[in-house]
């Protein structure tokens, strides 16, 4: 493989974030750069669950995180809204709570995980 060519799995978070894109949600994989404000999405890592001839199939996480604590019913329905959002752009049915840690914060950040699961072609 050369330097140059992409792997699958930097395709397949590729592909999330270009779909995500046309859909008009603002999202992006690098954590380091990330901060919710009020509300931000962060595609995170693939997981590698399967593999074919012709692909590769993984799972990747969506955080929709909130940059304010959920103690309030407009915060929480605006992450919701998002998330179920998210969750329609990339044709998954399912999404969790949970948290977001940074360096930006000691204390983690409320977030709703979005498991989607993505097939790349081998061929680059």
């Amino acid at each position: 493989m050369s330097a140059t060519a992409t792997s699958a799995a930097v395709r397949a978070r590729t592909e999330l974030e270009l779909e995500l894109e046309a859909a008009g949600i603002e999202a992006t994989g690098d954590a380091g750069a990330f901060y919710p404000q009020p509300i931000g999405v962060l595609i995170g890592l693939p997981t590698l669950v399967g593999r074919t001839l012709a692909g590769r199939t993984f799972t990747i996480p969506v955080l929709v995180v909130s940059g304010d604590p959920l103690n309030s019913n407009e915060t929480v329905a605006a992450v919701y809204a998002l998330a179920d959002e998210v969750a329609g752009v990339l044709s998954t049915a399912a999404y969790r709570p949970t948290q977001y840690r940074s360096n930006e914060s000691p204390e983690p950040r409320p977030a709703i995980e979005v498991l989607v699961t993505v097939t790349v072609s081998e061929e680059g």
